[in-house]
């Protein structure tokens, strides 16, 4: 298997779509920052020069682009924010790093993002000093 790894979307999608035109089907894996695309060693030569050549071509446009982010993150914050309200009726944020907060919404809703810091915020201004188990068995939590 012959293996090409990107670091940014759009050359990555230039690349899957190349291999389209020339009917090589990829096998593409997705992990956090990066894009990695398979194809089969059983392809003639000449193909696969001119896909290399592509490779190299979409190699500096990814470059260029994670250049160019980098920059733009230098001047300007990296930051996401959470809102949420105390029982007070006091409004406060927290801070958390927009990579995390990505991961996060990768993998859960927005609703239920507000329900864990709901809780959260519950366990803090009225801390539980009984387990779980011991709330369960009382009755507390469905």
């Amino acid at each position: 298997m012959l293996e090409y790894v990107f670091f940014h979307e759009t050359p990555f999608q230039s690349f899957v779509k190349y291999l389209e035109t020339k009917k090589v089907s990829p096998k593409i894996t997705i992990e956090d920052d990066s894009y990695e695309i398979g194809i089969s060693e059983d392809i003639n030569e000449d193909l696969s020069d001119e896909i290399d050549d592509k490779y190299d071509e979409l190699m500096e446009m990814n470059q260029d682009l994670l250049e160019k982010e980098e920059e733009a993150n230098e001047h300007n914050y990296n930051l996401a924010s959470i809102g949420f309200k105390l029982k007070d009726g006091t409004s406060s944020n927290a801070n958390i790093d927009s990579n995390v907060m990505s991961r996060i919404m990768g993998v859960i809703t927005p609703l239920e993002l507000n329900l864990m810091v709901d809780a959260i915020v519950t366990a803090v201004e009225s801390p539980e000093q009984r387990s779980i188990c011991q709330q369960i068995r009382e009755g507390d939590v469905i």
